[in-house]
């Protein structure tokens, strides 16, 4: 008996799993629509039907619209933190001159390999009201403290750019996220991909020079 009763467990379990694998299905689907169209152009239907789950079947996972959009942006945020860990273990105790060109690798890395990021954020942050206000709070904010003070504590050793951090912030984020997040132009102009490992890590060196950052 005991032995049956274990071999029934794993069925038991799948259920609950293809709830989860649904949810991230959704999850992601709901990630690549919100950065294409915004949250207006949106709709749940054109996001069940990216993830391959009924339309009937998305209230069970989320019951807004809005809760999904939290959700993907929870899930973008969440790989850019992860993506980091390596940075932070790279770098532990170093000093700024180390420290920058890794985190500058490591961030046109993950734009270069998810660049809904940056297409999310292009549709948030230019229509203002409470959803970018939450996504600044929740994500955005924190990410923006430790970049400015390490952009300040590489200025403070001379191994960056100068002017206001906010300035070199934006700059980085741009020159860094922009070629992936408009890759479709881009290979149209130069007929090359700019997400081909040689162009990646030749973007990199390109913005270490850009930005005086020491290597």
């Amino acid at each position: 008996m005991g032995q049956l009763m274990r071999r029934r467990k794993p069925a038991a379990r799948r259920p609950q799993q293809r709830s989860v694998a649904t949810r991230e299905r959704l999850v992601e689907a709901a990630l690549a629509v919100f950065a294409s169209h915004g949250f207006e152009g949106a709709t749940t239907r054109e996001i069940a039907s990216r993830a391959g789950v009924a339309l009937a079947a998305l209230p069970y996972h989320f019951t807004t619209k809005e809760a999904l959009w939290k959700a993907a942006a929870d899930r973008i945020f969440g790989l850019l933190a992860e993506h980091f860990e390596t940075y932070q273990r790279e770098t532990d105790g170093a000093d700024p001159r180390s420290r920058l060109p890794v985190l500058l690798r490591e961030f046109v890395l993950f734009a270069s390999e998810r660049p809904e990021l940056h297409r999310f954020m292009l549709q948030e942050g230019t229509d203002g009201g409470e959803r970018l206000a939450w996504l600044v709070d929740t994500h955005v904010r924190p990410l923006y403290r430790a970049a400015v003070a390490l952009i300040e504590e590489g200025q403070a050793h001379g191994s960056i750019v100068e002017g206001r951090a906010e300035q070199v912030f934006y700059a980085l984020i741009g020159a860094a996220s922009l070629p992936y997040a408009m890759a479709p132009e881009h290979q149209l102009l130069t007929r090359a991909r700019p997400d081909s490992k040689r162009r990646v890590e030749d973007h990199v060196r390109f913005l270490l020079r850009l930005f005086q950052v020491d290597t």
